[in-house]
């Protein structure tokens, strides 16, 4: 009696993914979470129990198991999710707003998309303040290293090696692909100061957002290759 009441697969479809968070769901385990806390970290607005609800209607429908792991059905809707991704990026409709500014999503989308054969051989602090936030969602450091990555919301002590100072919105449009590495720097309000050798290879560390537009670019001439 919930449903739409309609044959056409659009709909079924929606009556099993359509709800609010489901498909971000799907793309958390898509990018590799593998367990509730992994997915609550990328969605760090979600609520508990709107999760839980969730993680068993998922379940339910038989798209993810009860290890976190998605069945050849939930596996099936990566391309879905990659096309929502494609028309948000061509169509001003889902432009970039500032309710959309998250640090705690942007970090742990940071930390999880680093390119371990690109770090220095021992473990390097970078500090992010992001100046236009309040204290408790200011401050990150990401230590890495060859062996691990660790993103800490807390100062342990650790000599930090780079820090890079910036209001959200820009660092989140160069992670997403709207501005190089370059540009940013040149942004108001956006500072970088550190070890001058490792400043210049941050970019080589993190492979960035999954759905850039190079991204998925490189996506279609894949398909294209394939034909």
């Amino acid at each position: 009696m919930g449903g739409y009441g309609q044959f056409c697969a659009v709909a079924r479809a929606l009556e099993v993914v359509g709800e609010r968070w489901t498909l971000l769901i799907v793309r958390e385990l898509l990018m590799g979470a593998a367990s509730f806390s992994d997915i609550r970290r990328g969605l760090p607005r979600i609520p508990r129990a709107t999760l839980s609800a969730r993680l068993r209607g998922l379940r339910a429908a038989g798209i993810v198991d009860a290890d976190y792991n998605l069945t050849d059905a939930g596996l099936a809707l990566a391309p879905v999710v990659q096309e929502l991704a494609r028309w948000a990026v061509r169509t001003d409709s889902a432009a970039l707003s500032e309710d959309d500014l998250d640090t705690a999503a942007l970090t742990w989308d940071m930390q999880r998309r680093i390119d371990a054969t690109q770090l220095p051989a021992r473990t390097v602090v970078l500090a992010l303040t992001f100046t236009d936030r309040r204290p408790a969602d200011r401050f990150f450091w990401l230590h890495v290293s060859p062996t691990g990555v660790n993103l800490c919301r807390d100062d342990t002590g650790a000599p930090v090696d780079v820090w890079l100072t910036a209001p959200t919105a820009e660092v989140t449009r160069w992670w997403i692909g709207e501005l190089s590495w370059h540009d940013l720097q040149d942004q108001p309000g956006v500072d970088l100061h550190g070890d001058p050798a490792l400043r210049r290879r941050i970019p080589r560390w993190f492979t960035r957002y999954v759905f850039t537009p190079e991204a998925l670019a490189a996506s279609d001439e894949i398909v294209r290759e394939s034909k």
